[in-house]
């Protein structure tokens, strides 16, 4: 049985999980944050997520530090990004190092992006052409996961992406408290689809309101979601065009 854990905001991990499941056959999908630490059994894990400040989620950090999984289990990952890849496949490989465990291939997806805290959704025609090119990456992916071949871990070509990549990470921890910029103005009419689709179940409604706890992954699913485009994050994402993927239901 080959096992897929995904993490997601707006769509693009699940979208790959879901393609890759379909190509690898007797698969299983499951959300990274619905896993405790139990025994997974599976003959391949794949462990699919996006690349946040140019590395790993606070979440793929976690689920990583306790995994546990038999010792023959072929591990590989997949990183998707809408800019820069930076350097989340390494750092994939090196805490599942310290956890004994191996990283046996790692590849990396250009998907459409979604950080809409820095810029609005990409035309349809260009989400198009990435759809397309995931299509092709899949099934390169699952004939590797097939054989359980040894491949490279798959890098950034861009030297500036892979230098700065440290700088820019270093900030990832702040991102639980930055649910604190966000605000749900008049237009909100308390219809509870931004806590629905928090993935990591942040967002609790009180009097009607989006009330946010201070475990944010800053995925931005709230915005992404919000029907009236009420939830705005420091002022700067109001105007811009929201982003959820097309192909997957969340």
């Amino acid at each position: 049985m080959n096992k897929i854990y995904y993490f997601t905001g707006t769509g693009n991990s699940l979208q790959i999980s879901n393609d890759l499941s379909a190509e690898l056959g007797e698969c299983t999908i499951h959300k990274i944050a619905e896993y405790s630490g139990e025994k997974i059994a599976g003959n391949t894990l794949g462990i699919i997520f996006p690349v946040y400040n140019w590395g790993l989620p606070l979440i793929i950090c976690d689920f990583l530090r306790k995994l546990d999984v038999s010792d023959d289990t072929y591990i590989y990952a997949v990183a998707n990004f809408g800019g820069l890849p930076g350097k989340a496949l390494d750092q994939c490989k090196d805490i599942l190092k310290e956890n004994g465990l191996k990283l046996s291939s790692g590849f990396l997806i250009n998907m459409p992006g979604n950080y809409i805290l820095g810029y609005g959704a990409k035309s349809k025609g260009v989400q198009g052409k990435l759809f397309a090119k995931e299509g092709k990456k899949i099934i390169y992916i699952s004939d590797c996961v097939k054989s359980k071949k040894e491949c490279r871990i798959e890098k950034s070509y861009t030297i500036i992406d892979r230098v700065c990549s440290n700088y820019f990470y270093k900030h990832i921890n702040e991102f639980y408290e930055a649910d604190q910029y966000y605000i749900a103005d008049d237009n909100c009419t308390g219809c509870g689809l931004c806590a629905k689709r928090c993935p990591v179940n942040n967002i609790t409604m009180i009097d009607g309101k989006p009330n946010w706890n201070h475990h944010c992954e800053l995925c931005v699913a709230c915005i992404q979601s919000c029907p009236k485009k009420a939830i705005d994050y420091k002022g700067v994402t109001g105007k811009r065009k929201q982003y959820l993927n097309p192909n997957v239901k969340l």
